[in-house]
């Protein structure tokens, strides 16, 4: 059994894939996060946090909230083209999450989006990162442990059966 998390975030690499975005397929999941200047721009994708509370006490069942995060990756020649790079790639991201059917088909809502952006020169190579946050709630129920229930037999007496 795949974590559902684990689909969604497949889901949104193939979303990404298909939007051709700046990364192109340099669209990343379930791997390291360092890459050289030359491998950039690119996209890793993970879901770090998965917040699950109860629908209530008769089966498990949970409204979860899987926390989809999107690092894009850029180089450019100066911070003002990294800034321009950044901007785009984080438009093309939230538009592919946003407008994929299938990937908006497999859950509830979209309960959040934060976007941070961060530019350094620090290695003289100017680099930029945006990182996307998207809260994806999906409900999910947990199969009872235990021979299912297929048949109830009884009997009814009415009130006025007692009488003699």
């Amino acid at each position: 059994m795949t974590l559902y998390r684990v689909e969604l975030r497949e889901a949104a690499a193939t979303a990404l894939k298909a939007a051709n975005t700046i990364a192109g397929a340099k669209v990343f999941t379930a791997r390291s996060l360092p890459t050289t200047s030359a491998g950039l721009p690119s996209i890793y994708l993970q879901v770090p946090t998965d917040r699950a509370e109860s629908a209530g006490r008769a089966a498990p069942g949970f409204t979860r909230v899987a926390y989809l995060v999107a690092r894009g990756r850029v180089a450019q020649g100066a911070p003002g083209q990294v800034e321009t790079a950044l901007d785009t790639l984080a438009e093309q991201i939230e538009l592919a999450i946003m407008c994929d059917a299938p990937l908006q088909a497999m859950i509830q809502q979209v309960t959040e989006i934060q976007t941070e952006v961060k530019v350094t020169s620090e290695t003289g190579d100017h680099l930029g990162e945006v990182r996307m946050i998207f809260g994806l709630e999906f409900t999910e129920y947990f199969p009872v442990a235990g021979t299912p229930l297929t048949q109830i037999t009884g009997e009814i007496e009415a009130f006025d059966n007692l009488q003699s």
